[in-house]
């Protein structure tokens, strides 16, 4: 029977190992003089672009 490399990747035990290694690496950054900034729900840093037609603008 074949074993599934992945498997335990999504075990509770896991989880928390990587939640831990984010606490430690947020926890790092912020004694560094790192802040965190609180972005409005549905606000976008890159607003959506107008759709561009270049159908015909390549060269064959």
């Amino acid at each position: 029977m074949e074993t599934n490399q992945n498997e335990g990747v999504y075990s509770p035990e896991a989880r928390e190992e990587e939640r831990s290694d984010i606490a430690d690496a947020v926890e790092a950054f912020l004694k560094s003089g790192g802040k965190v900034t609180e972005v409005p729900k549905g606000e976008r840093a890159d607003p959506p672009k107008k759709p561009e037609n270049n159908y015909g603008r390549g060269s064959i």
